[in-house]
């Protein structure tokens, strides 16, 4: 070895190396920012592709209700599906558009806050059928599992903070609502209950999507 030049013997022959460059702390910073886009972008693809999927488990678990017992009329029974329809109507035609939109590059941005505008709505339409096809003498399980299974779903396919709580904000104020004013039987104890475990999942969604850095990323 002379100064910083290194002597290796490969094959008989005698190389010089000399130490690697090393990048500059913008250089990492700018490759720190394009790991943060390009996971967001990724998101929001995977976001706006589970809306089919959220249509598909909002009309199976609407139906549930309705062959399981429905609210106290037919009349009360189909505004409640009517509603929800248009919420799955509404998503069937998001994923539609989202798939038209990769070639047309549109932004993925504002295709998502439209997808959370329809996840509010469906809030709004789910949380409706606390009053239109609930029994007035409702159980605490059904109520539980009326306000939760949605949650628990919809954690589970939208891996998006934002569009989980525009459809737990409406949802549970409505089906506490709906606790209080139909005097459903465990009133208290349904309304306790279903914001600690509606909103347990939504922080438990928030800290699984905390993505951290790659190693040597995180400079600062």
């Amino acid at each position: 070895m002379r100064g910083s030049v290194v002597l290796t013997e490969d094959n008989g022959a005698v190389r010089a190396t000399r130490p690697l460059p090393v990048l500059p702390i913008s250089a990492l910073d700018q490759l720190a920012r394009v790991h943060v886009e390009t996971s967001q972008a990724s998101r929001l693809f995977l976001f706006l592709r589970s809306s089919v999927h959220v249509a598909a488990v909002f009309l199976l678990m609407g139906s549930c209700v309705l062959l399981l017992g429905g609210g106290a009329t037919i009349g009360r029974n189909f505004s409640w599906a009517a509603l929800v329809l248009i919420g799955v109507t509404a998503l069937i035609h998001s994923y539609i558009r989202t798939n038209a939109a990769a070639f047309d590059r549109a932004p993925a941005s504002q295709s998502a806050r439209k997808l959370r505008m329809i996840l509010f709505y469906m809030g709004f339409a789910w949380g409706a059928g606390a009053f239109l096809a609930m029994p007035p003498d409702l159980p605490v399980l059904a109520a539980l599992l009326f306000a939760l299974l949605p949650t628990l779903l919809l954690a589970f396919l939208l891996n998006d903070t934002g569009g989980l709580a525009a459809f737990l904000a409406p949802c549970g104020a409505l089906t506490i609502a709906a606790a209080f004013l139909l005097s459903w039987p465990h009133a208290a104890l349904d309304a306790i209950v279903i914001l600690l475990l509606q909103w347990g999942l939504f922080a438990g969604m928030a800290m699984r999507r905390r993505v951290p850095l790659p190693a040597g990323l995180a400079l600062r």
